[in-house]
C-alpha cells in the first residue's frame, strides 16, 4: 500500500503494518490508521503517520527505549479493548513535543500511546490523577548538561 506523507513522500508500507486505532489520538479522533515510519537519518524518534493524511503525524519514541523506569496500568476495560493476551507484545509510544533547544525538547508521560503489536491495534490512554507531566524533558539533567556542553563547539 502506498502511503503519502508531507515529509518522506511516498512510502511503500505493507499493510500489516498499519495500526489501528479506534478512538484517534486526542484531538485527532477521525484518524485511526496510523503507520510507523523511520527518518532516513536514524536516530531515536519514529514518525506515527496517519495514512489517510498526509500532513498528520506524531514524532514519538519508545518509552522503553528511554524512560526503562516508566510505568502504568490499564484499567480493564483499556486491556479488553486493546485484546491483550497475556503473553502479547506490547508498545508504549510517547509523543515528542519538538524545541530549538535539545534540552527544551518533551515528551507526553501522560497520554501514552499502547499498542499491541501481535493485533496492531492501539490506543492512547488519558493517566488522570497521576504524576505524569504532558512536558517531561525528553534529555535527563546529566545527558542535558551533555547538550549543552556539545552545543558550544
Amino acid at each position: 500500500m502506498l502511503v503519502q506523507t508531507s515529509r518522506f513522500g511516498e512510502q511503500e508500507v505493507e499493510t500489516d503494518k498499519i495500526i489501528y486505532i479506534p478512538g484517534g489520538i486526542v484531538g485527532f479522533p477521525t484518524e485511526t490508521r496510523y503507520v510507523l515510519l523511520t527518518p532516513p537519518k536514524p536516530g531515536p524518534f519514529l514518525w506515527l503517520q496517519s495514512v489517510g493524511n498526509a500532513s498528520l503525524a506524531f514524532l514519538v519514541v519508545d518509552s522503553k527505549d528511554h524512560f526503562p523506569e516508566y510505568r502504568f496500568s490499564l484499567t480493564e476495560e483499556e486491556y479488553l479493548s486493546l485484546e491483550l493476551a497475556p503473553a502479547s507484545e506490547v508498545i508504549s509510544l510517547l509523543v515528542v513535543t519538538m524545541a530549538p533547544e535539545p534540552h527544551e525538547i518533551t515528551v507526553n508521560l501522560q497520554g501514552p500511546i499502547v499498542l499491541n503489536v501481535d493485533r496492531m491495534l492501539a490506543r492512547q490512554i488519558v493517566l488522570d490523577g497521576t504524576e505524569f507531566s504532558v512536558r517531561h524533558p525528553f534529555l535527563e539533567p546529566s545527558r542535558k548538561k551533555s547538550a549543552d556542553s556539545r552545543k558550544n563547539f
